[in-house]
């Protein structure tokens, strides 16, 4: 039987983290199962910057968990070993930033593109 520790280092919990007003915050949950995406089971939030913020999520699931997939602001900017987000927080925090920006922009250029498409005769 394995112990819990070893269980959990096989899951890959998604961190979803958001600009709130002037601070960050992120919250941590399973992967989706089939559809549905289970609720948050552990937040936290006021960190000045998105680096801090990551050194928190390290801090809070370091021990348990090897790698995580990353939402930020509500876009898909891929997976992180935590160890980076201990190590180097201000280079993951620009690549996740430079990863969302894409990510919006591309969403953009979609939502652009069905318009004009729409408008066709």
């Amino acid at each position: 039987m394995r112990r819990t520790g070893e269980v959990q280092c096989g899951l890959q919990p998604v961190v979803e983290l958001r600009k709130e007003a002037a601070s960050y915050a992120y919250s941590v949950r399973a992967p989706r199962s089939k559809g549905v995406i289970p609720p948050s089971s552990y937040s936290n939030g006021g960190f000045a910057t998105l680096a801090d913020c990551l050194l928190d999520v390290a801090r809070a699931l370091g021990g348990d968990f090897k790698r995580i997939y990353v939402r930020l602001d509500g876009y898909c900017v891929g997976e992180r070993d935590v160890v980076e987000l201990r190590r180097e927080p201000q280079e993951v925090a620009a690549a996740l930033k430079a990863a969302c920006e894409a990510a919006a922009g591309a969403a953009a250029a979609g939502t652009a593109a069905s318009d004009t498409n729409d408008n066709d005769p």
